[in-house]
């Protein structure tokens, strides 16, 4: 994984230093920019410590503000009482409509100083906008789960906004808790740090390369803060155990499947986005992403390649086998007992570096029986974030993107390539172009077809739409979508046993292709919901969960077992 851009983003607190200037006390707190309607359903703007703090001077930027209601502009004038000094709207409100402005403070100690606000409707948190708003360059998408827990995704000019830092402050002011946002910009809150009341969200993002001039004002950096108010209705519910919790109609299980922990040792370090495959008795894992999220280093990154003869059950144990370059984001493969490493990319930054992330285009084969890799021809481009499977004497490969070093932007693929592993001089051949350009996939074989599975596209938006390729037609087709939100298809990870294909999504959820292709079931959900984790199969029954993480719980090292009933 690698950050949506090279801009830096800051945590909040190193931002909040910025404006703590703007104070006239220098202990006090960082003052922001708050929004919210009033009892009698106006737009109410103020400036303070936190949303409860309604009395503080407004500075004659921060009343300059644009708002607008939906699709309209609202009209305001400013207000100084004894409970409110800011703007208010002169009439009231459509309650369905997100209200919602930004506006530049000016340029100070050298940085522009940007503050965006948002308002969620006065109506059920079911009916909260799940889709970021076109005219907003810094936003957030706010939804409550049934089980009174919360996620905040943040979007930055369209896109999920990574590695920011966000505050959830409680309906008393008090912050409640913190967190930085995920590759795909979100954030999870849990039930008990939600709370009746208006509550909110502060996030802020540096860009230190941002430069410019504002009314004649040189600036080196921009800083932009956004906060978002809504309120919980009545009192938050207490969560239920999770695997008790209610699903959709479209997540409801059928029990035909049940997944638990194995008896097999954990694996020797926590891992996501590494390879894995088993091959004869021995289950293989390479590489990985051992560090803490969103943070990439050299120390960070593992080049240790493991094996666990799976005969010898709880008894048998993790043996270090010869490794390689550090790796992520890879593909590994089995084929007539080998096996067969694929691209991934590699970091070459210290810890706490600027990331300089280089995919690589290297492709090699592992024989058990000599311990040894050799080189195979490389990819036709350098490529990480990608998935392959092998069909027949075929590896396919689809997906993914490259990175180059600290200055260059990612470049989203658009090619697949397939390698015959039957023929010793055999050359990469390009594969009929797929109609998407996606990354963090997972890509099976399954009726003599290639599924390639969920992922997030070229536009930075996580999807759950699966493709499919036919090598004998050279054809591309649509199969239908994973069930769930476009995140459930994000870091997922698939395989096919038994005539069946099966696919483990990020919400814990198990899904399985019904017989006739046309639609998903959802047959079990796990005890531990992971993403960027590998399924592989041990039978035509049973299926192995291994490495991973959770975004509430972090990484895992715990080998859970899919047995089908």
């Amino acid at each position: 994984m690698k950050p949506l851009s090279l801009i830096r983003r800051t945590v909040f607190l190193q931002a909040a230093a910025i404006a703590s200037c703007l104070l006239i006390s220098p202990t006090a707190k960082a003052h922001m920019a708050w929004l919210a309607t009033d009892d009698q359903g106006h737009a109410i703007l103020w400036f303070g410590e936190s949303p409860q703090d309604r009395t503080y001077h407004m500075p004659a930027p921060i009343a300059g503000i644009k708002l607008s209601g939906g699709p309209k502009s609202i009209t305001t004038e400013a207000v100084d009482t004894e409970t409110l000094i800011g703007i208010r709207s002169i009439n009231p409100l459509n309650a369905a409509d997100e209200i919602a402005g930004h506006v530049t403070y000016g340029v100070y100690h050298g940085t522009k100083l940007t503050y965006h606000v948002e308002h969620l409707p006065l109506r059920a948190p079911k009916q909260w906008p799940v889709e970021p708003r076109s005219d907003a360059p810094l936003q957030s998408i706010v939804t409550l789960s049934s089980g009174g827990g919360l996620q905040v995704t943040i979007v930055a000019n369209g896109k999920p906004a990574e590695d920011v830092q966000v505050k959830l402050l409680g309906a008393h002011g008090e912050e409640k808790a913190s967190a930085k946002t995920d590759i795909a910009g979100i954030v999870t809150f849990k039930h008990d740090v939600v709370q009746p009341g208006l509550n909110a969200i502060v996030a802020g993002m540096t860009d230190e390369h941002g430069s410019g001039t504002l009314d004649g004002n040189k600036y080196n950096s921009t800083t932009d803060y956004l906060t978002a108010t809504f309120r919980i209705p009545g009192e938050v519910p207490a969560a239920k155990p999770a695997e008790k919790q209610p699903q959709r109609p479209d997540m409801e299980t059928d029990r035909s499947a049940s997944i638990v922990p194995s008896e097999l040792p954990e694996l020797p370090e926590e891992l996501t986005s590494f390879g894995a495959a088993i091959a004869g008795n021995t289950l293989y894992v390479y590489g990985g992403h051992t560090g803490n999220a969103h943070s990439y280093s050299t120390e960070e990154q593992s080049d240790r390649f493991w094996g666990l003869d799976l005969s010898k059950g709880k008894a048998g144990s993790w043996k270090q086998l010869p490794g390689g370059p550090s790796l992520q984001g890879l593909a590994l493969v089995a084929y007539k007992n080998r096996l067969i490493r694929i691209g991934g990319f590699t970091a070459v930054n210290g810890l706490g570096e600027e990331h300089d992330l280089r995919s690589q285009a290297s492709v090699t084969e592992y024989n058990p029986e000599t311990e040894t890799w050799t080189d195979l021809p490389e990819l036709p481009e350098a490529r990480s974030s990608l998935d392959a499977a092998v069909l027949g004497d075929h590896v396919y490969v689809f997906g993914g993107w490259r990175l180059d070093g600290q200055s260059s932007e990612s470049q989203w693929h658009q090619t697949a390539w397939s390698l015959d592993l039957s023929q010793p001089e055999a050359a990469w051949q390009p594969v009929k172009t797929p109609p998407f350009k996606r990354r963090a996939i997972t890509v099976a074989a399954h009726d003599e077809k290639l599924f390639v599975i969920g992922g997030m596209n070229s536009d930075g938006k996580p999807t759950t739409r699966v493709d499919v390729y036919d090598p004998e037609q050279q054809t591309w087709s649509e199969a239908p979508s994973l069930p769930g939100s476009g995140m459930a298809g994000f870091g997922a990870a698939s395989f096919a046993t038994g005539g069946k294909l099966y696919v483990s999504t990020m919400d814990g959820l198990l899904h399985r292709l019904s017989g006739d292709g046309q639609r998903w079931e959802t047959i079990a959900k796990g005890p531990l919901a992971r993403f960027f984790h590998r399924m592989l199969p041990t039978g035509e029954n049973t299926l192995l969960m291994v490495g991973g993480a959770n975004m509430q719980i972090g990484k895992f090292t715990r080998i859970d077992q899919i047995q089908i009933h």
